[in-house]
């Protein structure tokens, strides 16, 4: 249950720094409200990020803030259902956005998932078997914000076969 407080926060939209992208309504707004005023700077550095024109951006990573906030902008081929993998981190938070294209991306909480692969310190990854969960679209109108407490499956083929991308993936320090 959103705490008034929190939903009064994220309706008012002060945190988007003037973003014209809308958040994707599966995203835990009681846990991004905690970490967004633990670490404003971080956000601000995000979604400032997020507010140039992407379309136009080479891929690459762009350093935020050293060892705190990380842009990275990828360029691939959406993959099979089957060839995509459940993951989730410890250390940073991901901001997901769509520049161009369109995907898929599946979502499930921590606490309902199987069978990690244990936890690879250097990459901060965990990755998982096959699960259930819930499948959403992801292109340019919405991003996504994945917690510690979210397992995500990313890049996976809406119909029609693989398709190009191009995805930034903002990588924002979990806040203690």
């Amino acid at each position: 249950m959103i705490m008034s407080m929190e939903k009064e926060w994220f309706d008012h939209g002060d945190w988007n720094e003037g973003l014209q992208i809308n958040i994707h309504p599966s995203v835990d707004v009681s846990e991004f409200y905690r970490q967004y005023h633990k670490r404003p700077d971080l956000w601000k550095a995000a979604f400032g990020y997020l507010k140039q024109d992407l379309t136009l951006a080479g891929t690459g990573k762009c350093i935020l803030k050293e060892n705190e906030a990380i842009a990275i902008v990828s360029a691939y081929e959406t993959k099979r259902m089957e060839d995509a993998k459940w993951e989730a981190h410890r250390k940073f938070i991901d901001l997901q956005y769509v520049v161009n294209g369109e995907e898929k991306i599946g979502v499930l909480p921590l606490n309902k998932a199987k069978c990690d692969a244990g936890y690879q310190e250097d990459n901060d990854v965990i990755f998982f078997g096959e699960q259930d969960g819930a499948y959403y679209d992801a292109n340019p109108d919405v991003f996504f914000l994945f917690f510690p407490g979210d397992v995500h499956r990313p890049c996976i083929q809406t119909g029609g076969g693989s398709k190009p991308v191009k995805k930034l993936v903002v990588k924002i320090a979990v806040a203690e």
